[in-house]
């Protein structure tokens, strides 16, 4: 039996995960819907097609064995370069970037996709070469392609992704045991590149000055939601902010219309559940005789959590808004594919421990 040493645990998570992002972007996107002069499930069923997509990637992860990917990290890096290159210069301008190419009606957002090839390409690089890994030009070889990719994905410009696939970029590098002397020049470097972007654009200057003067109009009405919700929540539907106060509230802020809607209790829960998630990550990753698998799973398992950690803090106005999807619950869209995609290689490698 193929399929008898997966982890059910984790696949039981992700698929009650998937069940509540329906629910949730129905009962958060409805209004908006009829406002617009379309059914009550315009949202919804824009939604399934999508998560249907994304299904065919977690197919993909599950499926295709890890070596055959392993193969396909040097083209892999070719296709991802040629597409970001290809996006910011022919890509179609929204809200202030140029983040899809589009064949049709069909948008591509390849940007998604860039940390999980720096996982697969660490992984790769520090169990090939576990000597130099931790020299000088070791450590130069290992970051110049992953920095490359990230400063194309900042020049589109989609800084929170840039930042999302930075810090996977540290953890690969912590989780590789990477020395703090080489460590330590890399966050500057990517200190460094935010300043610069925060120069560059003013939309990101905008969001981060009007973060440290007093919240934006988003996170205002994020925390009006999150603090009327009590205990245990309006009720299943019963939420107010999905009236148009809160813009994008089934993709940027649902872990805000959640905790409307279901109160403490249900967000606690919802933690609990990616909490779930990480720590069958880590055992998973613990498990696994093989070094690259473990640092794969390690990496996308990190990535996972940090994003569901950047989601939350902007709902609770402690990041600013960096319009970020909630894992597996939010709108779909290409994060909910490069997210299942991550969660078919765990799944995969699981069989392996």
């Amino acid at each position: 039996m193929v399929y008898s040493r997966i982890d059910h645990i984790l696949l039981l998570t992700v698929i009650v995960l998937l069940v509540l992002g329906s629910i949730f972007v129905f009962s958060s996107s409805y209004f908006q819907a009829l406002r617009q002069g379309e059914s009550t499930l315009y949202y919804l069923i824009g939604h399934i097609k999508r998560l249907l997509v994304a299904l065919l990637f977690f197919c993909a992860g599950l499926l295709i064995p890890l070596d055959k990917y392993q193969r396909l990290i040097f083209p892999g890096f070719l296709l991802l370069l040629l597409i970001l290159i290809f996006t910011i210069v022919m890509g179609k301008m929204q809200y202030g970037a140029k983040r899809s190419i589009f064949i049709s009606s069909f948008g591509i957002q390849i940007s998604e996709f860039v940390r999980v090839w720096i996982v697969f390409f660490l992984a790769n690089f520090f169990t090939r070469h576990p000597d130099t890994a931790n020299k000088g030009k070791g450590m130069i070889i290992a970051t110049l392609l992953p920095m490359f990719l990230i400063i194309l994905v900042a020049a589109q410009p989609s800084i929170s992704v840039a930042i999302i696939t930075f810090l996977t970029l540290v953890s690969m590098m912590i989780y590789s045991e990477a020395k703090l002397k080489f460590l330590m020049p890399v966050i500057l470097i990517g200190v460094l590149l935010f300043v610069v972007a925060v120069l560059l654009y003013p939309h990101v200057r905008l969001r981060l000055f009007s973060f440290i003067s007093n919240p934006t109009y988003q996170v205002r009405q994020s925390l009006i939601a999150i603090g009327s919700g009590g205990l245990l929540g309006r009720g299943i539907g019963a939420g107010i902010q999905k009236f148009l106060f809160l813009p994008r509230i089934h993709n940027d802020f649902i872990f805000a219309h959640i905790a409307e809607e279901t109160g403490f209790m249900g967000t606690f829960i919802v933690f609990l559940l990616y909490w779930e998630i990480f720590l069958r990550g880590i055992s998973i990753a613990q498990s696994v005789v093989d070094e690259f698998a473990r640092l794969v799973v390690m990496g996308l398992n990190t990535t996972i959590f940090l994003i569901f950690l950047v989601h939350v803090g902007v709902s609770i106005g402690l990041l600013p808004p960096t319009g970020i999807p909630l894992p597996f619950v939010s709108y779909g869209g290409w994060s909910l594919c490069a997210n299942l995609f991550s969660m078919g290689i765990i799944l995969q490698i699981s069989r392996m421990g």
